[in-house]
């Protein structure tokens, strides 16, 4: 509001100047530009001698850059130690028959992920960043001096979609997200009701103590408090897409200022010279889908050594606090795992990576999470070369 006022001062300050001069209107000038805001088009008039309006379009193409996002499961393990365990899942779930109808939920992820093969895997994603910038813009040009036109002061404002930018998984990366889909989706059906059903045996026993040891699959994006109990999990979307949207205010006050000039004697062509800043109105926000929130002092892990089925070692999960106590009950065991798709406190949509995180880990995400929050300002230079048409 602070800025606002600012500009209503400035413009009943230029009425006030402006009534007292005849040179209203009298003349108009286009012109194009370009600058840290995209190419535009100007209309520009005078309305006196010591004031200009200028109103216009500003546009940045989009163009695309790449970024590498790290896929992990919960417990900070990879899903590549999953693909290796290939034959262990097949040898496994051979101890039933999955073409039962209870089995039939999660058949179509186990024939998925065995059909993958070694190429499909790897730890991280492979992101597209692309930039949404278009925006209008009003703004009032106050030339103080009298004897020197060449200086101005500038305010106003630029008004555009909210959404400025928008990151996206590669189209190479789809069977690599369906794989990571296709473990989430055994691993949470076969730790909820796959794994307690009779008639295993100790390759069942070792995929069991493997999802334990893992957890779900995805990318961790830090935690929903500043306890650090909540831990946040993204993980793709049922289409085999992750994507991420930042939005900003649609309206974005500017201050400035400009040097203006004469290209030709006969002044019909003419430069500009802007530079000032758009603000924001606060920090810009970046939203993701399909977050899990994972309690991790509830997320009980149990490791296996993986060399004998039979001969275990129960480690309690660093993250785990002893002294959080989870009723046992033989009849009916508690799963070890907290998610629910169903379940909005567990499976959160619309998250904001700057607003709603804390503790990030290090990397990508991060690095960029934490530059996108220090904008509260955008920079504007930018040229204009007009031509006066009356």
């Amino acid at each position: 509001m602070k800025k606002f006022g600012i500009f209503l001062l400035v413009v009943s300050l230029a009425a006030d100047i402006s009534a007292q001069d005849k040179n209203l209107l009298n003349h108009m000038d286009v012109g194009v530009n370009v600058g840290s805001v995209g190419f535009g088009i100007d209309v520009a008039v005078p309305v006196g001698n010591y004031v200009r309006l200028r109103a216009g379009y500003n546009y940045m193409p989009r163009f695309k850059f790449h970024s590498n996002f790290p896929i992990e499961t919960s417990s900070g393990g990879s899903i590549q130690r999953f693909f290796d365990k290939k034959d262990m899942v097949r040898d496994a779930v051979s101890a039933y028959d999955l073409d039962q109808p209870e089995f039939a939920m999660y058949k179509d992820a186990f024939d998925k992920f065995l059909a993958l093969e070694q190429k499909d895997f790897k730890d991280y994603v492979s992101m597209g960043l692309q930039p949404n910038l278009h925006q209008f813009k009003f703004l009032v040009d106050v030339m103080p001096f009298k004897n020197n036109k060449h200086w101005s002061f500038t305010t106003g404002f630029f008004v555009g979609p909210s959404n400025i930018g928008s990151a996206y998984n590669r189209e190479g990366e789809t069977r690599l997200l369906q794989a990571v889909n296709a473990y989430n989706t055994i691993y949470v059906e076969y730790l909820g009701n796959f794994c307690n059903l009779p008639g295993g045996h100790g390759e069942v026993e070792m995929l069991t103590n493997f999802f334990k040891a893992n957890g779900v699959a995805g990318f961790p994006i830090g935690y929903f408090d500043k306890g650090s109990r909540y831990k946040a999990m993204m993980v793709p979307g049922e289409d085999g897409t992750v994507q991420a949207e930042m939005e900003i205010s649609k309206i974005r006050p500017y201050l400035g200022f400009g040097y203006n000039t004469h290209l030709s004697r006969n002044r019909k062509w003419n430069l500009n010279v802007d530079a000032g800043v758009l603000f924001l109105c606060g920090k810009p926000n970046v939203y993701v889908d399909n977050v899990y929130s994972i309690d991790v002092e509830r997320e009980r892990v149990l490791y296996d050594t993986y060399d004998s089925p039979w001969d275990n070692y129960d480690v309690v999960h660093p993250n785990v606090n002893y002294d959080y106590d989870i009723p046992e009950d033989p009849e009916n065991p508690q799963p070890y795992f907290f998610f629910d798709k169903d379940d909005p406190t567990k499976f959160r949509q619309h998250v904001d990576l700057v607003h709603d995180l804390y503790n990030m880990p290090n990397g990508k995400v991060r690095d960029m999470v934490n530059t996108i929050s220090k904008f509260k300002v955008y920079p504007n230079l930018s040229v204009t070369v007009s031509y006066r048409l009356y």
